[in-house]
């Protein structure tokens, strides 16, 4: 009962923050064009639509057309005009958009080397052709099928397929997502040192403290053997409900701190993989006529994509992550809201087309072991249950058990 009753407010938290977001952006941003005229007002009036140096506007509901000394110019001397939604995306540069998005191929690789990785930690063996499989899977999942199933769900759900182990299994594609949330708090807090500028980065540096912060503590619960004991967290565990499955995620996670190699090296393939996806996001920045510097894209795409990782928001952030962008673009030297949003945007369709291949995984069955990994699979899980068995201590019993010869 407590169960569903949670899950129902967290349904309507995730509804209102979405329709909070998007009624935002609704009276916020320009979704028509408009120009500012050149009297003591600077009006600003629909531009319906441009001639070389004629303007047709609407003006009191009235459609007129002006000439170009009527029209307010802006420092560099052209005709100031705020471009909505319709015509930030009608004036990018396509070739720079195309750019943007060939960028990003190397992201799904780059994700699915670390999930083989991670998956080794816990001494699951994972081909990489089938780590590829399912990452373009899981993304089709999360980013073309939004609020249906989490990508990373399934995900876990066929990576079970191909272990006996399933609890570490699953336990461990969370992990990687963890891992991939880390990379992102690092490159947007080493950013932030970098180009540290008070007035700008204080209260988002504030929060990054808070948040690596929470991480450093979790990480020393992870790594600490000793605090571990003296907190009889294992004793508490196993009075809990499920607490096999607890005590096996438990070990799962502890089992990073033996293999502190694969660990580093799924890190700093967690940053390349995020550089990739900033550099791709900052090209279509430029595709779209924005201004600032390299680096604060740097800072402000990580944040908004750790202020859509929160748990409350809804599928994907839909509207929060758009809310973010124009909050934080709008504010860096012309950009107006609908360049931010029209980012916004831009990001999704660049995960879009990336996570579009994954459909074949689902359709073609491409995710089912084969029948010689099947028998493999077979083979181990028979060991282990031997290894197991010859491990277990002797149970009393009403006859003497036979003596091995």
């Amino acid at each position: 009962m407590k169960g569903g009753r949670y899950r129902w407010v967290l349904t309507v938290v995730r509804i209102a923050l979405c329709a909070g977001a998007i009624a935002f952006l609704v009276y916020t941003v320009n979704w028509h064009d408009h120009v500012c005229l050149n009297d003591a007002e600077r009006t600003e009036v629909r531009l319906l639509e441009q001639r070389d140096d004629r303007f047709v506007i609407k003006r009191d509901e009235q459609r007129q057309e002006i000439g170009l000394d009527q029209v307010a110019r802006l420092p560099d001397g052209t005709p100031e005009i705020r471009y909505g939604i319709p015509g930030v995306i009608r004036r990018a540069a396509g070739l720079l958009a195309l750019a943007a998005i060939l960028i990003f191929i190397p992201v799904p690789l780059l994700q699915s080397i670390r999930l083989v990785w991670m998956l080794a930690v816990q001494d699951v063996r994972l081909s990489y052709w089938n780590s590829i499989k399912l990452s373009y899977a899981g993304n089709f999942f999360n980013f073309a099928l939004p609020g249906m199933v989490g990508g990373d769900l399934i995900k876990a759900y066929y990576i079970t397929r191909f272990t006996h182990q399933k609890t570490e299994a699953v336990t461990t594609v969370f992990l990687d997502r963890a891992v991939g949330l880390f990379g992102l708090v690092l490159l947007a807090g080493t950013m932030i040192i970098i180009a540290w500028n008070p007035r700008e980065f204080g209260q988002l540096a504030l929060g990054l403290v808070l948040l690596i912060g929470g991480l450093a503590v979790g990480a020393v619960f992870v790594f600490s053997k000793r605090l571990r004991h003296a907190l009889h967290l294992v004793e508490l565990a196993e009075r809990l409900p499920l607490s096999e499955q607890i005590l096996r995620i438990g070990r799962a996670t502890v089992a990073m701190r033996r293999h502190k190699a694969l660990v580093a090296a799924s890190l700093a393939n967690t940053i390349v993989l995020q550089f990739t996806v900033m550099v791709s996001a900052f090209v279509m920045a430029r595709a779209l006529a924005m201004d600032g510097t390299f680096v604060q894209y740097l800072i402000y795409v990580p944040v908004g994509f750790l202020i859509a990782a929160i748990p409350i928001n809804p599928p994907q952030a839909v509207g929060v992550l758009e809310f973010a962008y124009v909050q934080f673009f709008a504010s860096i030297g012309a950009n107006t809201g609908s360049q931010a949003l029209a980012l916004a945007l831009g990001i999704r369709v660049i995960q879009l087309v990336w996570a579009i291949p994954g459909v074949l995984v689902p359709l073609l069955g491409a995710h089912l072991p084969s029948a010689a990994e099947l028998k493999e699979l077979e083979a181990a899980a028979e060991q282990t249950a031997e290894s197991l068995e010859e491990a277990r201590p002797p149970t009393p019993a009403t006859e003497p058990a036979p003596t091995r010869k």
